[in-house]
């Protein structure tokens, strides 16, 4: 039998060219995933994956050879960090698993929104310039207010005393009317740019004048009092640098709005038992005597919003 002609027959020659290219992959992706790893400490690989999620994180742009220099050693330190924890058994520690869970909460809460919660239809030109042109105070006429502030108990400023507080003029009116009442308090000077205000404020601070006090609920059962003291011209921001700025806010403000909506079907919805009557929203809590602490679960609850909307601030 001729050996040479079995090798060359056309099943072996097949087999052959079959197997070239399997052979030539499994040396390319040695070649690829050497190509992917950017350092690697006591044995375990720095990926180009982790590195551009770093850069990603930390809003870098644009990637220098001095950036991407630091930024690995950023991630060698982290895993010498990271390898020495582990060492010490850190990740069986039961504060750190209970961290864990808190951050895998929040990721799932955050991925959830992001992907199926949030709008996502761009914000436009035409939005941008509408809001640019709605709130003059905050972009083409800009103003600082200096303020005296008055802070003091919720409770001591009644209906009586708010209504006196509607006809001062100045400083020293608030001052008259909280001395005549006993009302103790704790005033502070401030200097406030527009960004700085509430943002339902805005138009009224637009139209202030020096003398102008404005009464805001504070936590606490506190109000703080804010007397104008002087105005004075800033420098106006033009609608092109304000568009980033502009975008931001309005895409946090609709992600939010969203949020909150979600929530509120989810809630109507959802099947919620509270452990004690006072845990459930709405709630009225009565105020614990100076000097003692509310008892747990007794605090106003903070807006769940927050769980799927808190990196909008």
């Amino acid at each position: 039998m001729n050996l040479s002609h079995r090798f060359r027959s056309p099943a072996r020659i097949a087999c052959v060219a079959l197997l070239t290219p399997l052979l030539f992959a499994c040396g390319a992706e040695k070649t690829g995933r050497s190509s992917q790893v950017v350092a690697t400490v006591n044995g375990h690989e720095i990926t180009v994956m982790q590195l551009n999620h770093a850069f990603e994180v930390a809003g870098v742009r644009e990637v220098t050879p001095d950036t991407r220099k630091r930024a690995i050693e950023s991630l060698t330190g982290e895993e010498l960090l990271v390898q020495a924890a582990l060492d010490h058994d850190i990740d069986r520690d039961a504060a750190f698993v209970q961290a864990l869970e808190h951050s895998r909460r929040q990721l799932l809460a955050q991925f959830f929104a992001e992907r199926m919660i949030y709008p996502k239809t761009v914000i436009t030109a035409a939005d941008v310039s509408d809001y640019y042109n709605r709130e003059p105070l905050l972009f083409a006429q800009r103003r600082k207010f200096r303020l005296t502030t008055f802070r003091a108990n919720a409770a001591d400023v009644g209906p009586a005393v708010h209504a006196e507080l509607q006809k001062v003029n100045s400083v020293d009116s608030v001052r008259g009317v909280l001395d005549a009442h006993g009302i103790k308090y704790v005033t502070e000077l401030a200097s406030v740019t527009p960004e700085q205000l509430p943002v339902d404020e805005l138009d009224s601070y637009a139209n202030a004048k020096v003398g102008d006090l404005f009464i805001n609920p504070q936590g606490g059962g506190q109000v703080l009092l804010m007397a104008v003291t002087a105005i004075e011209d800033d420098v106006p921001l033009t609608l092109e640098r304000a568009t980033p700025l502009i975008e931001e806010y309005l895409t946090n403000s609709r992600n939010r709005k969203a949020a909150d909506d979600f929530l509120k079907h989810a809630r109507a919805t959802a099947k919620i038992e509270y452990a004690k009557p006072e845990y459930a929203p709405g709630t009225t809590v009565t105020q614990a005597p100076a000097g003692t602490q509310a008892p747990a679960g007794t605090q106003p609850a903070a807006d769940d919003s927050s769980i799927v909307a808190s990196r909008l601030q």
